[in-house]
């Protein structure tokens, strides 16, 4: 079974559309983002399901750029309390933001605004 078999079909279509009109270097940033993750949540099946399920996460919350994937780490933990590589991700999204803060990228979301 793949890493994104539990992402529904809407979501992984939107990835693939939200993917296409990103910038070059919001997909570098994104890359990056997840790179480090993996690093440090291993590449084993469990560490690419981690990934599947921030992204879902992302998705979910109506996240225009998979370069924000580092904004949903804490909030994908927030929702599994009893993730078994809590520490791991926490570890990864401490190192993510400062990748973020390095590169100035935004701590908020980029979402359509709603009124």
């Amino acid at each position: 079974m793949g890493a994104f078999e539990k992402i529904n079909m809407v979501r992984k279509k939107d990835m693939v559309r939200i993917w296409k009109e990103m910038k070059m270097e919001d997909k570098d940033y994104f890359v990056d983002q997840v790179a480090l993750a993996l690093s440090i949540w291993g590449t084993d099946e469990k560490g690419k399901v981690l990934v599947a399920e921030v992204l879902g996460t992302l998705i979910e919350d109506g996240s225009e750029n998979l370069s924000d994937f580092g904004l949903y780490i804490e909030e994908y933990l927030v929702k599994n309390k009893k993730e078994s590589r809590k520490g791991k991700m926490e570890r990864a999204s401490g190192i993510i933001n400062r990748y973020r803060l390095k590169n100035a990228l935004s701590s908020v979301p980029h979402k359509e605004i709603e009124l």
